[in-house]
């Protein structure tokens, strides 16, 4: 597939880097070139330096050609405007915004926009942390369906960098994050070098169909 991605931080180059390693064709854009530092050494994708709803910005990265959009920066309104312009200029099929706001979120799937609201799922896992069980959450992306678990690190992954967890992942589960003790949600991506502790959770996303 022809995907294009906007934003690069975290989770934009994170998300460029494992669709890139999986064999699909991305262009990332992100307002900030330093970003693009982010990819991983193996990207072997495109980047476009420029504002994002810039519609030049995005033919020069080939929106006209792509099969899906997922904007993913850091501003609610940049991601919908990005989405917007992808679904109502170019008709590009699948199209994805995340959006921090639940409240936003909600209102903008009913009118069909496919959202990822990390604020939900970071609450979600607090929830499961602080009551002792363990929560399966449920998102549909089109028509796929995506599944989050929290999970108690093995005594192998303990005191392993979520890095090589994340490299090392050979099961269908990948890693979204690693949720702390104190309710602090570190988005796993592959400069994350810190170790997972005993007392960490595992946040871990899975396509169920």
């Amino acid at each position: 597939m022809n995907i294009l991605v906007v934003g690069c931080g975290k989770v934009g180059s994170r998300l460029s880097s494992v669709l890139s390693k999986m064999g699909h064709d991305v262009s990332v854009v992100d307002s900030d070139a330093a970003q693009f530092s982010n990819l991983a050494d193996d990207f072997t994708g495109y980047t476009v330096s420029g504002v994002p709803i810039d519609q030049d910005v995005l033919k020069r990265a080939g929106i006209a050609g792509c099969d899906a959009l997922a904007a993913v920066t850091t501003d609610d309104n940049m991601n919908v405007m990005v989405c917007q312009i992808a679904s109502e200029v170019y008709k590009i099929p699948r199209v994805l915004a995340r959006i921090y706001d639940p409240q936003r979120s909600n209102v903008f799937s009913q009118f069909g926009l496919h959202t990822v609201c990390p604020t939900n799922l970071s609450v979600d896992a607090i929830y499961s942390m602080l009551t002792g069980r363990d929560q399966v959450k449920s998102l549909y992306l089109d028509s796929a369906t995506v599944s989050f678990e929290t999970v108690k690190p093995s005594p192998k992954q303990i005191g392993t960098p979520v890095s090589k967890l994340i490299s090392d992942n050979s099961s269908k589960s990948v890693l979204f994050g690693v949720l702390h003790r104190d309710g602090n949600l570190k988005l796993a991506h592959p400069g994350l070098k810190e170790p997972v502790g005993p007392e960490d959770r595992l946040l871990m996303a899975k396509v169920i169909d």
